[in-house]
Parts: C-alpha cells; structure tokens; sequence
C-alpha cells in the first residue's frame, strides 16, 4: 500500500486569490481531496464507511506557509498518515516545488459513528503490514484557545447552501472560506499570514448564523464562531 501519496499538480486560476497566489482557503481544499484519495487507495473512503454508518472528520489543522506558488506553477502535493492511537490520528502534508519545501500542515481526524454519535476505534483501519512514513511535521502540540471571545461580536456570517457538504453540515473548508472572507484585501496583506491554525469544535448547518469574534495578539489575530446561544464552533489563529 502507499504509505506516502505525492501528486503533482498545477495550480488553476480557480485556486488563486487577487494576487494570483493560491488562496488560503485553496491550500485546505487541496488538503482535503489528496485526503480523500489516499483514503480510497487505503480502503477506508467515504463509500466505504457510508454503508457502515461511519463519517470521517478533521478535528484540528495547522498550516505552516513558507511561500504560496502562483497560478499555473507546478508544486508536488504529499500526504500521509502517522499511526494512530486507539480513536484519533494526524495526517502531515507538504507543497514542494523542485525540492523546496513551500507550505507544510498536519492534521489531527476521527471517525464517528452516527448510529452512537461515539468515535469509531481507527487503529484497526490499517492492514497490519503497512508501513507507516516516520517523517513527521509541524510536531509541537496544537493550540489551547484560552481567549474568553467576550463582548459584541465583529462580524457574522450565516451558513449558506453552498456551504454544506454531504452529510448536511458546513465543509471544513467553507469555514475557512467564510473566516478570510472577514477580512479586507488590505488586512490580508498587511497580515499575510505564515501560520493558520484552525480547530472545529462542533458541526453548524445551513441557516445557522455564526457570530464572529476577534482578540488581537501579539503575533496575528485569534478569532472564534459562535452560535447565537454562545456554543463555540470554530477556533483559528493567524500569525504574521
């Protein structure tokens, strides 16, 4: 089985932003789908798991940018998985170009069973024999948000349609399409941000209205959605 899966892909002008880089949003939806195809290869994709009652979730990301190629650029596109514990994994990705490392990420995922709403035990997933990649990246532990997020919210956003994904609720990655979008070209530029982090607390659906909140910090900016009754939903800190 591929313990590594590299791609090779072309960076389409549906994937840039205004500066003709790939835009945030677009590192985490190319994230995903390689993702996906490795988990088919592996033989545990969603049309596998859908019959048994399972969904795959991504809990957590962190996202190291070195540099963002630019639209028709060629970048090599790698994901594989560490071996997990008993209910949760991470899973490391890099964009490369010509040997150069230009963005790394790992994630942390589970599986839930939506017959109990309880995590799926996934260290069974793996054929014994398979061969996990040690490389490892971005290793430090993830973010503990200790940001209170009072006060009158700056923003909000309700949960489109175009937003949710099969299973009904909002797509990881329309948060983070939604969370960009809360700031001005000119914010993003002067931000421009060489660290994402970002950690789903709770699935939202459509008509649901985020409420967004924002505390400034001494490298970047933390913010944090919210129901209306004050449910936490999505976390994420960008760093200069």
């Amino acid at each position: 089985m591929v313990n590594k899966l590299t791609e090779k892909i072309k960076i389409q002008p549906s994937d840039v932003d205004c500066n003709n880089y790939l835009s945030y949003p677009d590192i985490f939806a190319l994230f995903q789908n390689i993702a996906v195809d490795q988990s088919e290869i592996l033989g545990y994709d969603q049309s596998v798991l859908t019959p048994k009652g399972l969904f795959w979730v991504t809990s957590k990301c962190k996202v190291k940018i070195n540099e963002r190629p630019k639209q028709g650029e060629y970048v090599d596109l790698s994901t594989w998985p560490e071996k997990p514990d008993r209910i949760r994994g991470r899973r490391n990705y890099t964009f490369e170009k010509e040997g150069k490392r230009l963005i790394e990420a790992t994630s942390e995922w589970a599986i839930i069973d939506r017959n109990t709403n309880r995590l799926y035990m996934i260290n069974n997933l793996y054929d014994e024999s398979f061969e996990f990649c040690p490389e490892k990246v971005l290793t430090d532990p993830f973010t503990r948000f200790t940001t209170a997020f009072t006060g009158e919210p700056f923003a909000e956003y309700t949960v489109r349609s175009i937003d949710i994904d099969f299973e009904g609720h909002m797509n990881n990655v329309a948060y983070i399409r939604a969370l960009i979008g809360l700031f001005s070209r000119k914010e993003l530029e002067e931000l421009d941000p060489k660290f994402i982090e970002v950690q789903y607390k709770t699935s939202c659906y459509e008509g649901d209205r985020l409420l967004w909140y924002r505390a400034e910090t001494d490298e970047g900016v933390e913010l944090c959605a919210k129901l209306g009754d004050g449910t936490e939903i999505f976390f994420a800190k960008l760093c200069r």
